[in-house]
């Protein structure tokens, strides 16, 4: 009996041990508010405040003219978006860029739920960021940057098309720009 008593007892501690941690994970689907990212991860702002990206990168950045989209796909539950959005958030507060429009999408382990949106980006591993002008794709980082994530982002930059607003409304009567 008292083998028993203790079995019993280690089952229900081990069960115990494993709760919190399942509960701790928290699924973000779908297109994601950027101030729910930090509930992904209890080193959100851990993570963030120890990376400093470098300045040279956030320059070409905050020069970024646009428009432009970054579509960011992430999955809560993976260490590598865990890893990488602290600091593309930093990234992104550091740099400023204005003619960016940042939008989170997170998707389930399978990568198919929800489904439009892992089909619309042609997603198979996460983190995936995805650089888009006008409508097509300039290119996109998956996983792990090659190089560090905003020397990365800067060369993506680089390849937008250079279009400012001047140019757009050249040639244009004055009053219809």
């Amino acid at each position: 009996m008292p083998q028993t008593i203790r079995h019993s007892a280690i089952a229900l501690l081990l069960l115990a041990a494993a709760a919190p941690a399942r509960s701790a994970e928290k699924l973000l689907l779908g297109r994601v508010r950027p101030a729910a990212l930090p509930s992904i991860s209890e080193e959100w702002r851990k993570d963030y405040d120890a990376y400093e990206p470098a300045a040279a990168d956030l320059e070409t950045l905050a020069a970024l003219e646009g428009p432009a989209v970054l579509e960011v796909y992430f999955g809560s539950w993976c260490s590598d978006s865990r890893r990488e959005l602290p600091r593309l958030a930093k990234i992104l507060d550091r740099s400023s860029p204005p003619g960016l429009r940042v939008r989170f999408y997170g998707l389930d382990r399978t990568k198919t739920k929800p489904a439009r949106l892992a089909r619309r980006g042609s997603i198979e591993r996460v983190p995936t960021l995805v650089l888009s002008a006008g409508g097509r794709e300039i290119g996109r980082i998956v996983e792990s940057p090659r190089s560090t994530l905003e020397h990365d982002l800067a060369l993506l930059a680089e390849r937008l098309p250079r279009t400012s607003r001047a140019e757009e409304g050249a040639g244009r009567p004055p009053g219809r720009r």
